[in-house]
């Protein structure tokens, strides 16, 4: 079953990136707390600002009744402050917020978040958050500008010019959420055979061709055909061949952190990138405790 980008729901295992990413952006802004420089924060997937826990999933097919378990569907409805809300209620915030969102209701509840936050200088904007992170970032990169980009796409949305143009500044640190159980490895097919919107999505995401290479091998049949198949490795072969892509655009990349449904398989890789080593640091420590990340108790006044 596909879930559209437009429905504002999540599923559980949502509490690992959002507790990680909080924990990130509260060490960041305690870090920088007493330098001069503006700080900017961006999240080019915002959503709404807070999401419902999803309790089932009605029309499932078998691949996605694998993300659920019995716990799952007899849950009771809960929700979830979202990354809006958890960027702009720390104790020490950034200078300025840049909330992009395809859909114009989640923008509209995005934009509900100033009367919350009437301190805060937020810029909400519908459409594409590709070619709007790409046009911001030369606006706003100047000298005493430092930032970091919550980048989490509903799939393989996220173009790596978005990337290149965050990692080219070299005053942005990006977390990204890689869907590579979840979405990417959905779409490489097992027999080689992809669809060219597929392929055309899948080329924009790594920045090229270059992945099918990495994911297919060639066999040859007792009469002598050559066929290619999927190798088993797939989904280590592409991290480590993104990872590796984030690491020498931005100078340092963190050990990846697996965040699994509740039967234990992974969907989603928490991926950190910058360009200072006290960063990678932090990243490295809180990516690593995973889903036993445990975000800041203290959050700021509301005015």
């Amino acid at each position: 079953m596909k879930k559209s980008h437009i429905e504002n729901t999540v599923g559980p295992w949502a509490r690992q990136k959002l507790d990680g990413l909080e924990a990130y952006l509260h060490a960041y802004t305690i870090a920088l707390k007493k330098q001069s420089f503006e700080l900017v924060y961006v999240d080019a997937f915002a959503g709404a600002g807070r999401s419902r826990i999803r309790d089932a999933w009605a029309g499932a097919d078998d691949e996605d009744l694998q993300l659920l378990d019995d716990e799952f569907v007899r849950s009771e409805e809960q929700f979830i402050e979202g990354s809006p809300h958890r960027a702009l209620a720390l104790e020490h915030p950034f200078t300025q917020y840049h909330f992009f969102d395809a859909d114009a209701g989640r923008a509209a509840l995005l934009e509900g978040l100033r009367a919350e936050y009437p301190a805060r200088k937020i810029s909400v904007q519908v459409g594409d958050a590709n070619e709007l992170i790409q046009k911001l970032v030369p606006r706003i990169a100047g000298r005493n500008m430092r930032g970091v980009a919550f980048l989490d796409p509903y799939g393989p949305h996220l173009d790596w010019r978005t990337v290149a143009a965050l990692g080219s500044t070299k005053k942005f640190e990006v977390i990204i959420n890689f869907p590579l159980g979840m979405a990417i490895n959905r779409l490489i097919t097992r027999s080689g055979d992809i669809p060219e919107t597929w392929r055309a999505g899948l080329n924009g995401c790594f920045g090229g061709a270059d992945w099918e290479s990495l994911v297919y091998a060639e066999r040859t049949d007792l009469f002598g055909d050559t066929t290619r198949h999927k190798v088993d490795d797939a989904a280590k072969r592409l991290l480590d061949h993104y990872v590796g892509r984030l690491k020498t655009l931005f100078g340092h990349a963190a050990t990846p952190s697996v965040v699994r449904n509740t039967r234990g398989v992974p969907i989603y890789y928490m991926l950190w990138a910058g360009p200072h080593p006290l960063g990678h640091k932090i990243a490295d420590y809180i990516l690593a405790k995973g889903d036993r990340i445990t975000p800041p108790k203290t959050r700021s006044v509301r005015r």
